[in-house]
């Protein structure tokens, strides 16, 4: 029996990126709370490594219903299963460590980094400064031609044109899907 083919190595890609996606109880980083956070690491031969799915205990939860009603969390369950933001912030930290100061990736990602640094406010030296945003990128090659205008941008469009099979809103599933994304990206460029 033969094995399938790995994906071609991302020749462009000298080191990891590191994708990240939260949900969060709302859209305001000082009022609402970040509930979740989706990490997995995107290796410059292509493949997503390491996912980790962390969930953020808070004694209050200021919560809009939309945002729950998005994101199906069930806050008593999550409360039970959830860890202290000190924890969670140290294992990014830890997790960030295990593959140097690389970038950080997600797909419209300045919402994600806005109740990131709420837990982590060291983001900025856990992380290099240069960012990866799927959805930029997207954009980008739309405007130059080489993705078709009818895909447009959001992670569930981009996940279906590349043949993904996607649940949005699970933090560790849409950070998975975003750095197949971007891979997908990049190979479409070398091209």
């Amino acid at each position: 029996m033969t094995q399938p083919a790995s994906p071609p190595s991302l020749a462009a890609l000298n080191q990891p990126i590191i994708f990240v996606d939260t949900e969060t109880g709302g859209r305001d980083p000082l009022r609402h709370p970040l509930l979740t956070v989706g990490l997995v690491t995107l290796t410059p031969q292509g493949e997503v490594t390491r996912p980790l799915h962390l969930r953020v205990r808070h004694e209050r939860y200021d919560v809009e219903a939309e945002a729950m009603a998005v994101n199906g969390i069930n806050l008593e369950a999550h409360h039970a299963a959830a860890q202290p933001p000190g924890e969670v912030a140290q294992a990014m930290r830890l997790y960030a460590g295990e593959v140097g100061r690389v970038m950080l990736g997600g797909h419209n990602l300045h919402f994600d980094t806005a109740f990131l640094r709420t837990l982590l406010p060291d983001l900025g030296s856990v992380f290099r400064r240069g960012r990866v945003d799927t959805k930029l990128s997207a954009q980008f090659l739309i405007h130059a031609g080489v993705l078709p205008r009818k895909v447009g941008t959001p992670l569930d469009q981009l996940a279906e044109h590349f043949g993904f099979e996607y649940r949005a809103h699970d933090a560790l599933e849409d950070a998975t899907v975003t750095a197949r994304v971007y891979a997908e990206l990049l190979r479409l460029t070398a091209r």
